[in-house]
């Protein structure tokens, strides 16, 4: 049995996604450790096997283009496109109705109303800022 550190890289390696480094790794650490030595042995061995019984698919020249194709039909654009526009003027609205209500309020509004209306324009601004980014919108 190979170390288990080692069992990850081993595939890897056989399969040429190593990188340098970890082929090195495996190289220095396979030259002292018997058993991972056999591991890699057996590994290429069932490669070797595998890659003569079976034989690779052919694919018609067609696939690549069609396979794009449809990756491209998937990548498809928002489906709200017109929602970021209508949150922002809610949020401009609320904004505007709050300062609205705050001038005409004003000589005998109490600092709880003035506060009252800070929290819910700003609320309805949050608000439209996360339904934008559940929604994919960049700016």
């Amino acid at each position: 049995m190979a170390c288990p550190e080692f069992e990850d890289l081993i595939l890897d390696y056989c399969e040429a996604a190593a990188s340098s480094a970890d082929r090195a790794l495996l190289e220095s650490h396979v030259a002292v450790c018997q058993a991972c030595r056999d591991c890699l042995a057996q590994q290429q061995e069932l490669d070797q096997r595998l890659a003569k019984s079976l034989a690779a698919p052919s694919l018609s020249p067609a696939f690549a283009p069609g396979l794009a194709a449809r990756i491209a039909a998937e990548r498809r654009a928002p489906q709200f496109l017109w929602l970021p526009r209508i949150l922002d003027g809610i949020g401009y609205l609320g904004v505007a109705t709050a300062a609205g209500y705050l001038l005409q309020q004003l000589p005998h509004a109490a600092v709880g109303v003035t506060v009252i209306a800070a929290c819910a324009a700003f609320g309805l601004w949050e608000t439209g800022k996360a339904l934008r980014a559940t929604y994919g919108h960049r700016p």
